[in-house]
């Protein structure tokens, strides 16, 4: 279906298309469409064509990555607000991950050849798709960094400070069903994400509250994850 109606000025709110000229925007605008799909949904496969950019409006998305042997882990998981595939749809090659949904979700879809066109139409639309894939490409450079030099409570102390906006103190983090996915996330196993989880509650930084975790010192998760 096309982009309802009191989803109009959705794309001019992001920050990939803040500069971007009227003109094109109103183009990748009308050729937008949104898909609402229940938990468990398969988007893309990975190693498939690249057809088009998403955007998560709603709901929770894994991406997921599979070895020549079958076995998978998640890579990422994408909440509200956050655009995925774009290095696949900006390089006009296949799918890196593929990608399922995590709960009850509503995606929004910009077709891959639109967006490329409007890149190379308009330097400040290119500009933003460029800072957006730095820091996507940090962000794959900080899991390295988790996976070789911290172990499992600074790794959850990371994810859960990074869920929070800078000026937070704390806060409430969602944590994303099934919990088996967050730990593929963070590259451990669910009884080690589970002990993690309890050992930051024993020193006072988070309590628990079921699928919520109550965030009550954030710059001690901080010092934490750096230690």
């Amino acid at each position: 279906m096309r982009v309802m109606e009191n989803s109009a000025g959705l794309m001019a709110k992001m920050e990939l298309f803040a500069d971007c000229a009227p003109g094109i925007l109103e183009r990748l605008k009308a050729s937008a469409f949104l898909q609402s799909r229940t938990r468990g949904s398969v988007l893309f496969e990975q190693g498939e064509p690249a057809e088009f950019l998403h955007v998560v409006i709603s709901g929770s998305v894994a991406l997921e990555g599979r070895g020549e042997n079958g076995t998978s882990t998640i890579l990422e998981i994408m909440g509200p607000g956050e655009i995925f595939r774009l290095p696949a749809v900006v390089l006009d090659q296949p799918n890196a991950t593929g990608a399922w949904l995590m709960a009850e979700s509503t995606i929004l879809l910009i077709p891959a050849a639109e967006f490329r066109a409007a890149l190379a139409q308009d330097a400040a639309l290119a500009r933003r798709a460029l800072a957006l894939l730095a820091r996507q490409f940090k962000s794959v450079a900080d899991q390295v960094l988790d996976l070789k030099l911290r172990d499992a409570p600074r790794r959850v102390a990371r994810f859960l400070a990074q869920r929070l906006e800078p000026e937070q103190a704390g806060g409430f983090v969602e944590l994303p069903e099934p919990r088996g996915a967050l730990a593929a996330r963070l590259g451990m196993r669910p009884e080690s994400l589970s002990r993690a989880l309890h050992a930051l509650q024993e020193a006072g930084l988070v309590k628990l509250t079921g699928r919520r975790v109550e965030v009550r010192d954030r710059k001690g998760l901080m010092r934490l994850q750096a230690a």
